[in-house]
């Protein structure tokens, strides 16, 4: 057991094969950790310009993560969007979301794109609705405002291999999420167990997902779901030996799943019931094996994450800064040394095969991929296993890679071969690429319809393409009444209620999709074709009934296209009839969605660099990583670089593999125009360049603010207000002093005012001119009892401050002249004037003194 400098409360492998980590409360302002499982070396991380404790946070298609949310004080989150690039190792802002969220869910689509729900916004149970769709191709938030709900925090979200999103906890009402469109709601089935699984944990294997645990008291329960199912169920399986919460669950090479920490007692986190015995979930045969406990309870905010050499790294817990690593069993057998992987492609593309070099190709039974974790409060919200078939061909495997994105969404993977004995290789990182599907979205659950509720019989004239529905009204999906989740509200009453919509193709259909909702029967048609149909028994007319009662059914088909294609080229209509089972019938639901694939030319590749972007100062002799993500098969990729703005051009290298990150040595030159593009091998046009000219010239550190310099300051016990951290603050009343600022050690530059009981908050300003680029920024505060340091109105530093912000609350531990620093965001800079505003707080109403004092430190290159 080891001890780390932070908890772990949210962890993460990188595709560098390196562990990050950030911690708890305040500590989500401190550094976050890199961790080399290789050599057990740690080292700080740069920092992001705000608290990210409680974020969500997932894996994009070229291995940046995206972080969601923030912490402002326990149930108060922030709106902010970052994204950590892990081979710069550099944070690069987005757009705030719609609100704060604290306590969110990150889940990638199968296009790359992620959808972030829940999370708490300014106070207890004020939880956000909005699901929002982060868009990485144009850097935007697409709110999906059709599909508003209330959530419980950190939902246990999952794709399915249909595209929607499953909740499958902690409530026991499993929900279905359709991010097309503007979002669409529909239910779930219910799960076995009565009670929430709150601090429970859910994995997916393939296309089964697998909840467990949680509750209070807690549960030893366990439930399965396969969602490629036309109608999954929840079904009980093999109970966990120990009942438990605040557990952690990771998705292991061989398919198992391993259950470790929680606590067996009622309570939030109760320690006095501590589970330290892991269990071992094997799905094939349905069994749990309990195996050596740990030393140490791990329970709310700890973590488990699976290391590329198949240990487990467990780590944290509430004040908890140990970590311990666990070898699962595979690792303890004897016999062969472990099976090997050579060389494998860096990218692979879905429904393909791909070739894995292996000396032990012989021995092999079994090839598995896992997704990246990134894992916290008992949920790992990028994790996922799938099985893949091979055949073994000479000194290697031919692997078929997963059938699409939906099955695997792109990003970075752990590829692992397997031997008889179940001994897996240490993990090799491959890239799955994003494949854009053949069928495309033509109708979402949530477009717009022309709809009759008005209980009119319109025979079957309404079915032809010249049918004047110019009196018909128009709404959103879904439509319906009854159920609470309309996003077109009709009218009650009658026994059958018609709707139509046109769409243009511009080529001949070669296959389509459909999927439905409704309640309770239903048929739809193209250009007058029936193409499909469920609980019309008693036929068509517009006065019979349903054959049968729903309650919100989903249902998918393939549309038939034979014997003759009811899809034409050019406008096509496509009509429903939606039925009720009775005259008594509650409710009524439809919406429809259409996938299309058109006889077309193949979509051309893309690509698009996504560091450097712009802004950037590089030093000349050093090393960076070039990043670019990639749509289709490229067979390479070319990258340059200009110093003239684009006038010219020099070749960085040619052919590059496309694996989404190249190691550039900054040539020793100097330039304030300099770009950098990226393009296909063999088609020049199919290319991105950087957005904004970046600079390369070599910096000097400066020491901006030293020890003993001159600050406002405000020490008679008052409140400033809220903007007291702001640039236009009008701080002209306060007096000034020069450091150290304080009293009661008779060290001081400058006596402040004391008082009994002591005040609980000093405030701080100083102005600083910057006139160039700012390339890294190092603090260092003398401080007693409390510290917390703003530049530009972000909080940047800060110490004992567990106890909050707000004036009249005391430092959370008593310190004596304490000295610490480390470094803080460049970006928080501007140019021209910077305000530092700074608050000192003391520990107790009997506190004796009081101290301040700061250096800053910053890389600077100056304006040409």
């Amino acid at each position: 057991m080891a001890t780390f400098p932070i908890s772990a409360t949210h962890m993460h492998l990188l595709p560098t094969g390196k562990v990050m980590f950030y911690g708890e409360f305040e500590e989500g302002v401190k550094p976050p950790q890199s961790w080399d499982p290789a050599t057990g070396s740690l080292s700080p991380m740069p920092t992001a310009d705000y608290n990210i404790f409680c974020t969500g946070h997932s894996w994009l298609a070229d291995g940046r993560m995206l972080v969601t949310g923030g912490h402002v004080e326990s149930h108060v989150g922030l709106p902010h969007t970052s994204i950590f690039n892990p081979f710069t190792l550099k944070w690069s802002r987005g757009p705030d979301m719609n609100d704060n969220r604290w306590y969110p869910t990150n889940t990638t689509l199968q296009n790359g794109q992620v959808v972030v729900l829940s999370g708490e916004t300014h106070a207890s149970g004020s939880t956000n609705p909005l699901p929002q769709v982060w868009q990485p191709e144009s850097g935007k938030w697409r709110n999906l405002i059709t599909a508003v709900r209330d959530l419980p925090y950190y939902p246990r979200m999952f794709l399915s291999p249909t595209g929607k999103l499953f909740f499958a906890g902690p409530q026991r009402a499993s929900r279905w999420l359709d991010p097309e469109g503007t979002g669409t709601w529909y239910d779930g089935p219910r799960g076995e167990f009565t009670a929430g699984r709150s601090y429970g944990s859910a994995v997916m294997y393939g296309s089964k997902v697998l909840i467990m645990g949680g509750g209070s008291p807690p549960t030893n329960t366990v439930e399965e779901i396969d969602l490629a199912d036309p109608k999954p169920t929840w079904r009980l399986r093999a109970p966990m030996k120990k009942a438990r919460r605040q557990i952690n669950a990771t998705l292991l090479p061989d398919g198992k799943v391993l259950v470790t920490g929680g606590s067996g007692g009622k309570d939030f986190d109760d320690n006095t019931q501590p589970v330290k015995v892991p269990e071992l979930y094997d799905p094939e045969t349905n069994t749990w094996t309990s195996l050596a406990p740990a030393a140490e309870y791990r329970g709310y905010h700890s973590t488990a994450l699976l290391l590329p050499d198949g240990r487990v790294i467990n780590a944290g817990g509430r004040k908890r800064h140990t970590v311990e690593i666990f070898s699962p069993p595979y690792l303890k057998k004897g016999g062969a040394p472990r099976p090997t992987i050579g060389f494998v492609a860096p990218a692979i593309s879905p429904g393909s095969d791909f070739f894995v070099q292996s000396e032990d190709a012989a021995r092999i039974t079994k090839v598995t991929m896992i997704a990246l974790g990134s894992v916290t409060h008992a949920f790992d919200q990028n994790q996922r296993f799938l099985n893949l078939s091979f055949k073994r061909t000479g000194i290697g495997l031919t692997v078929s890679a997963p059938e699409d994105n939906f099955v695997a969404p792109p990003g970075y993977y752990m590829l692992f071969v397997l031997d008889s004995r179940g001994v897996p290789s240490v993990g090799k990182m491959v890239r799955v690429i994003n494949e854009v599907p053949r069928e495309r979205k033509e109708i979402t659950f949530s477009d717009e319809w022309k709809y009759d509720d008005r209980g009119i019989n319109h025979g079957s004239s309404w079915l032809a393409a010249d049918f004047d529905d110019s009196q018909w009204k128009s709404g959103a999906g879904q439509l319906g009444y009854g159920d609470g989740d309309e996003g077109t509200l009709l009218k009650p009453g009658a026994p059958s209620v018609y709707f139509r919509k046109k769409i243009t193709l511009a080529n001949t259909v070669t296959s389509a999709t459909l999927e439905a909702l409704y309640d309770d029967g239903i048929a739809v048609w193209v250009n007058g074709v029936l193409v499909f149909s469920r609980d019309v028994g008693n036929g068509m007319d517009f006065n019979s009934w349903a054959t049968a009662s729903t309650t919100n059914a989903y249902a998918r088909a393939p549309v038939p296209l034979k014997p003759s294609n009811p899809f034409r080229i050019g406008e096509n209509v496509i009509t429903a009839m939606v039925k009720q089972v009775s005259a008594s019938s509650p409710d009524l639901t439809f919406a429809l969605s259409l996938d299309v694939e058109q006889a077309v030319s193949p979509l051309l590749d893309s690509v698009m660099l996504t560091s450097p972007m712009g802004g950037e100062v590089l030093e000349p002799g050093t090393s960076l990583p070039i990043t670019w993500s990639s749509i289709g098969q490229l067979p390479g990729v070319n990258l340059e670089y200009s110093l003239n703005g684009g006038n010219t051009w020099t070749e960085i290298a040619s052919s590059v593999p496309d694996t989404g990150v190249y190691f550039w040595k900054i040539p020793d030159t100097s330039t304030y125009d300099g770009l950098l593009r990226v393009s296909r091998v063999g088609s020049p046009g199919v290319s991105d360049v950087s957005k904004e000219p970046f600079t390369i010239r070599r910096s000097t550190t400066v020491v901006a603010i030293p020890f003993q310099s001159t600050w406002r300051y405000l020490d008679t016990g008052e409140d400033p207000g809220v903007q007291w951290t702001q640039k236009d603050f009008d701080d002209s009343s306060w007096r000034q002093g020069a450091g150290q600022l304080g009293y009661g050690d008779g060290d001081e530059g400058t006596v402040l005012q004391a008082s009994s009981p002591a005040q609980t908050s000093v405030y701080f300003r100083k102005k600083l001119l910057v006139n160039g680029a700012i390339t890294d920024a190092h603090l260092n505060v003398l401080f007693d009892d409390g510290i917390a340091v703003f530049i530009n109105g972000t909080q940047v530093f800060s110490r004992n401050m567990e106890k909050g912000f707000e004036h009249e609350k005391y430092a959370s531990s008593s310190t004596e002249n304490e000295l610490a620093g480390g470094a803080i965001p460049a970006k928080v800079f501007v140019q021209g004037e910077n305000t530092l505003a700074v608050m000192v707080k003391q520990a107790g109403a009997t506190s004796p003194d009081l101290s301040f004092d700061l250096e800053l430190q910053l890389g600077f290159v100056p304006n040409p």
